[in-house]
């Protein structure tokens, strides 16, 4: 008899749970309890309750606008880009447009395509960036991390896709293996909801709602030291540890003990930016 058809949801998490990912996972997490990730957690829930403060609609008369840009400063596209955004677009304006996400409060690709037809000086990929690290950050359980250094539609690239190389399933890679599933952020985010049940049975669960972002980031971590860190060193000042790459794509601050030489980790063309 035939087994029960899969779907692609249940499909992703079989492929998740396969006996050869039992040791990644097993590697992952010995690797992250080696990493002090207290500060990270912390920095990550100042995060949320910064941009809850301000977005909550019954603080949101109050909240000034020198309260908006710390809590908006604290999300790293928007560190990145805001001086091109403010080249053409007052600040205000630009908050009126991000909280029109929460209000919008429609299937996900409808706001953050609104959030990119609403900045046209960035382009498409920049501008989803922003609307998704504002929306997750704002409502971690509601909206997963999904920026593209997790998942590039333009490239077929970033963490998602590089985890499932690891699955060792013949005549594919990660990245054609990953693209045959749905094209919208919805699908993307049923892809993290179902990674989410992964991290639980790995007991990889342990940072809450941030777990999946502390994963991934410690996934795409791994995926630079190997595609970039040891092949292309020109287009770094320096080679920071995992924590300062966790750091680094969570919007934190990079502590200055995972800098080794103290110099800037942002540089222009680097993969991570």
């Amino acid at each position: 008899m035939n087994s029960p058809e899969r779907t692609e949801n249940e499909d992703f998490l079989r492929r998740l749970l396969k006996p050869s990912m039992t040791e990644v996972f097993t590697s992952i997490q010995s690797n992250l309890d080696a990493i002090p990730l207290d500060s990270v957690i912390q920095g990550l829930t100042l995060t949320s309750r910064k941009l809850q403060h301000v977005a909550n609609p019954r603080m949101m008369a109050s909240a000034s606008l020198q309260d908006w840009r710390e809590a908006l400063m604290r999300l790293r596209s928007i560190r990145r880009w805001l001086p091109t955004i403010e080249k053409q677009l007052p600040f205000q304006q630009f908050i009126v447009f991000l909280t029109a996400l929460i209000e919008m409060d429609e299937d996900v690709d409808d706001q953050v395509r609104a959030l990119g037809l609403s900045l046209p000086m960035l382009s498409k990929e920049a501008a989803h960036d922003i609307a998704i690290e504002f929306l997750h950050f704002y409502s971690p359980k509601r909206y997963p991390l999904a920026t593209t250094w997790v998942y590039s539609w333009k490239t077929g690239t970033g963490a998602l896709p590089y985890l499932l190389e690891f699955t060792n399933e013949p005549g594919h890679n990660g990245k054609d293996r990953f693209r045959a599933f749905g094209a919208g952020y919805s699908e993307l985010f049923a892809r993290l909801e179902q990674l989410d049940t992964a991290l639980e049975q790995f007991t990889l669960h342990r940072w809450g709602m941030y777990s999946n972002d502390i994963v991934l980031a410690y996934v795409y971590a791994d995926y630079l030291y190997k595609m970039y860190f040891t092949t292309s060193k020109s287009i770094f000042s320096t080679i920071p540890t995992v924590l300062g790459v966790v750091s680094y794509l969570l919007g934190l601050p990079i502590p200055k003990e995972a800098v080794p030489t103290g110099i800037p980790v942002e540089q222009e063309n680097s993969p991570v930016s």
